[in-house]
């Protein structure tokens, strides 16, 4: 599976872009959270992981501009994968750890759908990563209300032509070894089988628990489990690009550097994902399209021969 992602994308400009993402070789879009959000608009790039409610439409696009998107895909052979938020919501602009004023009253309301206000500090200690908030108001997901929401999002995505999942911060949700059946339950209850579905397990060292995430979903993240089939990876994201704190480790990478360990990575590994820099078309280059097609069944191969 070959990801491109086009974060912070309006859905309408995606479509004119779908030949091009057909011809590089890609076989699937990942979009931008659709959730309504606590500002919208394009101020700071991080606001499209604050949103307010487990809705579809924001300033990225509508349900029917997804509907849309998704139909135009499909016509071209083209998988779109949402990016879901559901381990958290906007914070106030007084408290990182308190809903944001505009997040749905009947979630905002009620003090069993919230994770005690505390902070991951040991990003080793599991205790802490699954049960404390991330800098952001963390919802209880083990809640069955708040599952019962989780659930009936995803499945109005699918209804929309959404035909996989990746999943926004994963590595904070328990798992069956930690007394939590959320994922298994989640996934058990989604009304469609076969989706492609990955969760974000990044700077997770420790192999059992990224080979139990791999139970239930693929994994992206910077370090291998077991089995490197499940293992969906990038040489850049929105975060390494974007953050201006440790985390924007590719800030000053070339756009070429990038394309080159991603040529890397398509050697090795048969899921990737391709991050669409801001007003850069590199994506669009023979470089790119090569490395999409270079270890891949024959009858891909020749497209480009």
């Amino acid at each position: 599976m070959r990801i491109i992602h086009f974060f912070n994308w309006r859905l309408p400009d995606i479509i004119p872009n779908l030949d091009v993402v057909k011809n590089q070789g890609f076989d699937a879009i990942q979009i931008n959270p659709i959730q309504p959000l606590k500002e919208d608009g394009l101020r700071e790039w991080w606001m499209s992981y604050q949103p307010i409610d487990f809705a579809i439409g924001n300033y990225f696009g509508t349900k029917e501009d997804l509907i849309a998107l998704c139909k135009e895909a499909k016509a071209r052979g083209i998988l779109v994968f949402a990016d879901v938020v559901i381990n958290h919501m906007g914070a106030s602009n007084l408290d990182d750890l308190t809903p944001h004023p505009r997040v749905n009253p009947s979630l905002r309301q009620k003090e069993e759908y919230w994770r005690e206000k505390k902070r991951v500090y040991n990003w080793k200690d599991r205790g802490e990563v699954i049960h404390h908030c991330i800098n952001l108001p963390g919802l209880n997901v083990y809640h069955p209300d708040i599952e019962d929401r989780i659930v009936s999002f995803l499945n109005e995505l699918i209804d929309c032509g959404i035909m996989g999942f990746r999943f926004d911060a994963a590595k904070s949700i328990g798992l069956p070894s930690e007394g939590y059946r959320f994922w298994p339950n989640l996934i058990y209850r989604l009304k469609m089988y076969g989706l492609f579905l990955y969760g974000e397990v990044i700077f997770e060292e420790n192999r059992n628990v990224i080979d139990e995430y791999c139970n239930y979903m693929n994994v992206l993240g910077n370090y291998d489990g077991s089995n490197p089939s499940k293992m969906v990876k990038f040489v850049e994201s929105h975060d390494s690009f974007l953050s201006n704190d440790i985390l924007g480790y590719t800030r000053g990478v070339p756009s070429e550097e990038i394309v080159t360990r991603y040529q890397g990575l398509t050697r090795y590994y048969e899921h990737t994902l391709f991050y669409v820099r801001p007003w850069d078309d590199t994506w669009k280059s023979e470089r790119v399209k090569m490395a999409n097609y270079q270890f891949r069944e024959p009858e891909k191969k020749k497209l480009i021969g």
